[in-house]
């Protein structure tokens, strides 16, 4: 960061409107802030001092000049209280809205504002993982990227210079769920219809989630997000008439936000029958295809990197991704070489390993994973065996593998807090050191997805079984559940909040799993169906708490936004909150 952006000058005054639907909120105190850095929800700093700012008749405000502690701050500005409806009179204490404005640099004089309830619901559904009491927006010291990449999001989401969805930077073709967040701005609405003591009881009865009911709009939005699959058709029953289009006609089967990306032939970052998906320190989004010889990059908003995607001379047949500390890209060719191979590109997509890698006995490789000691675990699929190679692609392992022929059928492969490798193969799992020891542990039918939460429990997606298996850090099985929708279950991970997500591929949803109890997070039918989820194969969540998932027969990319816990990338091991 340089000087200037630590000191910048102070940035003149702007002005917004504060409405209701299309009502003006009178009389409602603003205030403008600066986003903090010491934890998630914490630490939010008002830019205007002792400085009042009150919307006037008309709803409108202008906020003096101010001073953020650097261009790329992120800032937001929320309004409390005011009267919008004028027809019974009376403010309404229990109205609270958001606008998440983004960079400080890129707030000017020109600058011009409609917060309302599209804005707030965008903010919350893209900020919910930074937003604590009172409309606190903060994030650790360490996540400076993902806050500001859920500040892109709410860009993507919403238009704050016109109070519409979606906003101007949304990527082309890609699919929005623009009426559900309509919809629960409608819902949040209809506190000031008319403004009385009881305005807000339906839809805080209706929002209420694990943390009570809430006691003003942002946060009656947040309990919705935050808990999407609790009561969607009570929610829905809150938001008719309403004065935003589009909305949806029904009720909604969650309130998880979808975003789809990828929607077309050419252009669209080269998806073709995608596989696994892995997420770089920036949030860009990796994918891995079996057919095009190429892989596919998207930016944390979901814009393709390359039009087409990154070539390179050995990708065939691509199944497995992983990302190592270096944002080096690994990817598993299941005929790569004739027996299969291991692609590295760079960064950037540059090619580094020709042909790709083929010692260590690498034979039909199908997943990969990066250790945080540079070192990679490839699973070799047709001789049932581990691979592992160094961090210029060198074999370690011998030219038959580590446990040749002791690991049938291997699908999927994470990485420990050792740095072992852990293998799902048909009828188990197993342990292989970096010395090549195996230990094997009887625990599924046919395992497709294995991972671990922070604690080293290890997850197993039983696809065969359609149930999620769970085993401690010594092998041992402490539980199987089939809850939440699990169904032929392909990917698995667990988030930041140490909660189990997994893909339902024959469901075409997802699945969240409290990772303590093994209860449902999600409903008996999963997440998504109201997304364009089709075969979801690859899952990953980055920094900001959004999920990402591939859709091999859809040939796209879905975004769950704001859903689950963040998670510090390159995952390399044991998953860490950032």
């Amino acid at each position: 960061m340089t000087g200037t952006d630590s000191n910048p000058p102070p940035t003149a005054e702007f002005t917004g409107v504060m409405e209701s639907g299309s009502n003006p909120v009178s009389g409602a105190a603003i205030a403008f802030y600066a986003a903090g850095s010491t934890g998630p929800g914490v630490g939010a700093t008002n830019l205007l001092g002792t400085q009042t700012v009150t919307t006037n008749v008309s709803g409108e405000f202008s906020i003096p000049a101010f001073q953020c502690g650097s261009s790329a701050t992120q800032v937001y500005l929320v309004g409390r209280g005011g009267d919008a409806s004028p027809a019974s009179g009376g403010a309404n204490q229990a109205l609270v809205m958001m606008a998440a404005l983004g960079d400080c640099g890129s707030v000017s004089s020109s600058t011009t504002v409609v917060m309302n309830e599209v804005t707030t619901a965008a903010a919350a559904w893209a900020l919910a993982q930074f937003i604590g009491t009172d409309a606190a927006i903060g994030a650790s010291a360490t996540n400076a990227t993902g806050l500001r990449n859920a500040f892109l999001t709410a860009a993507n989401l919403a238009d704050t210079s016109k109070g519409t969805a979606p906003g101007p930077g949304l990527p082309p073709n890609t699919k929005l769920e623009t009426a559900k967040l309509n919809t629960l701005a409608a819902a949040l609405w209809t506190c000031n219809q008319p403004v009385s003591s009881t305005a807000c009881a339906k839809l805080f009865s209706a929002a209420t989630g694990s943390s009570g009911a809430p006691a003003d709009t942002l946060d009656a939005a947040l309990s919705v997000i935050r808990n999407p699959g609790a009561n969607p058709a009570q929610v829905f029953a809150t938001a008719a008439p309403s004065p935003f289009t589009p909305v949806l006609g029904t009720a909604p089967h969650d309130w998880t936000l979808s975003a789809t990306f990828g929607n077309c032939l050419q252009g669209c970052g080269g998806l073709n029958l995608p596989g696994s998906l892995a997420i770089d320190s920036a949030g860009n989004v990796w994918v891995a295809n079996y057919f095009g010889g190429v892989a596919s990059e998207f930016s944390n908003t979901g814009t393709p990197v390359s039009a087409n995607g990154f070539a390179a001379t050995g990708l065939q047949e691509s199944f497995g991704i992983a990302i190592d500390g270096q944002d080096s890209v690994w990817i598993t060719n299941e005929n790569g070489n004739s027996t299969g191979s291991v692609t590295q590109l760079s960064s950037s997509g540059a090619d580094l390993s020709g042909s790709g890698y083929s010692g260590g006995g690498i034979y039909y490789p199908v997943a990969v994973a990066a250790t945080s000691g540079g070192k990679i675990w490839v699973a070799d699929y047709a001789n049932a065996a581990a691979t592992l190679l160094a961090s210029d692609g060198t074999a370690i392992s011998s030219s038959s593998g580590y446990a040749s022929g002791a690991l049938p059928f291997t699908t999927a492969v994470a990485i420990d807090g050792n740095q072992n490798g852990w293998f799902a193969y048909q009828g188990g799992v197993a342990m292989v050191t970096q010395a090549g020891v195996a230990s094997s542990y009887p625990c599924c039918a046919v395992p497709a997805g294995i991972a671990f939460d922070a604690s080293g429990n290890v997850w197993v997606a039983d696809y065969e079984a359609s149930s999620v298996v769970k085993l401690g850090s010594s092998g041992s099985v402490i539980g199987k559940t089939a809850a939440g929708g699990v169904h032929t279950p392909m990917s698995i991970l667990a988030d930041g909040s140490g909660n189990v997500w997994t893909t339902n591929y024959r469901a075409n949803t997802v699945s969240e799993l409290n990772g303590a109890t093994l209860q449902a997070i999600s409903p008996a039918a999963g997440y998504g169906l109201d997304a364009s989820l089709y075969g979801p194969f690859g899952l990953g969540v980055d920094a900001s708490g959004n999920v990402w998932i591939s859709n091999a027969y859809g040939n796209t990319v879905t975004e769950l936004i704001g859903a689950a816990g963040s998670v510090k990338t390159p995952v390399l091991g044991l998953p860490a909150q950032p």
